[in-house]
């Protein structure tokens, strides 16, 4: 237990301390499969950070329980393993899940403040033990505090991973990101696909209504982006008025859905200007996924850019899907 708490306290990363958390309630539980989740955002619920297990089960148990209810979480008392002697019962019923034994769940923080959550899943017949509980509280009662220094030091890092303008994570932030995605996909089976966006009009804009108004209809626009996506998707400003969002835990028909409903949203209404103006504003997007269109960071990125090119040569506003691996562009 001691080295597992080691291991997670040690890093200098939220992601990274979830996932050395879930590694570590896998070890000293015993369980095949354990999910450690982040509060969201707004507060009111929780949403998968890791998993730790192998086969295509840890991808699909991450699909389906990427976000838990406050309200299951309120249940565990702080601190204090709670057994769910069928894990099956929190799940809705799919054919690809292999049969599973009890849960163990386990939430980090105040019972007032509960800050993070574990959820440990044996296979059948596995029978939870008082010496993995209370091993599994004590890793608990050790990684709380990192967790909550951890989340100070991201706070102070948002600062530097933002864009200037789009109200987005800028580049640099994508590039470290995506690259954690693609090695999380290739270590899990996991999926997951991004989008390449880019606005048609943008340079007429600036040149008709001037630079500010560009600046400012670049901030509107990623403002409908993100109102369009889920609190685990990351949308980024690529560079000039180019976007990348990405998506956890989605396949390829998923993106291009998440795509149109980007590409509707931002055409919705004019967009307000300074000065009382305003002016029509539309994007056209590419699609990619994990592994479809390549298993690097720079192949996703290339597979998506050209099936947006492929879109900007036909007209615009409009959604592209990538070319297979393999074939030509659309």
């Amino acid at each position: 237990m001691l080295e597992a708490a080691l291991r997670a306290t040690r890093r200098l990363d939220v992601p990274g301390c979830f996932a050395e958390l879930a590694e570590g309630a896998r070890r000293v539980t015993g369980a095949a499969w354990v999910l450690a989740y982040d509060l969201a955002p707004d507060g009111e619920g929780f949403e998968c950070r890791a998993v730790a297990g192998d086969g295509p089960a840890a991808a699909a148990l991450r699909e389906l329980l990427g976000a838990l209810d406050a309200r299951v979480a309120a249940l565990v008392p702080s601190g204090r393993p709670e057994v769910v002697e069928r894990a099956a019962d929190l799940l809705p019923p799919r054919r690809d899940l292999p049969p599973l034994g009890p849960a163990i769940a386990l939430s980090l923080g105040s019972e007032t403040r509960p800050q993070a959550f574990v959820l440990c899943i044996a296979a059948p017949g596995q029978q939870p033990s008082r010496r993995g509980l209370a091993r599994l509280a004590a890793l608990a009662r050790e990684v709380g505090p990192a967790l909550e220094n951890l989340r100070q030091i991201e706070a102070l890092r948002a600062l530097v991973i933002r864009d200037d303008v789009a109200d987005c994570f800028n580049r640099r932030h994508l590039d470290t990101v995506l690259a954690d995605e693609v090695e999380r996909a290739r270590r899990f089976g996991s999926r997951f696909a991004l989008i390449f966006v880019d606005t048609d009009n943008l340079k007429d804009l600036n040149t008709e209504h001037g630079h500010a108004a560009g600046s400012q209809a670049l901030h509107e626009a990623s403002v409908r982006m993100a109102r369009t996506i889920r609190s685990i998707d990351r949308l980024f400003r690529y560079g000039g008025d180019e976007f990348v969002v990405l998506l956890p835990g989605t396949d390829l028909e998923g993106a291009r859905e998440v795509a149109e409903r980007i590409r509707r949203e931002v055409a919705r209404e004019p967009i307000a200007l300074p000065g009382g103006r305003s002016a029509e504003l539309t994007v056209s997007a590419g699609v990619a996924a994990w592994p479809d269109h390549g298993t690097t960071a720079a192949e996703l990125i290339e597979a998506a850019d050209a099936a947006l090119r492929a879109v900007k040569e036909r007209g615009k506003n409009a959604v592209a899907v990538a070319a297979g691996r393999g074939e030509s562009s659309p």
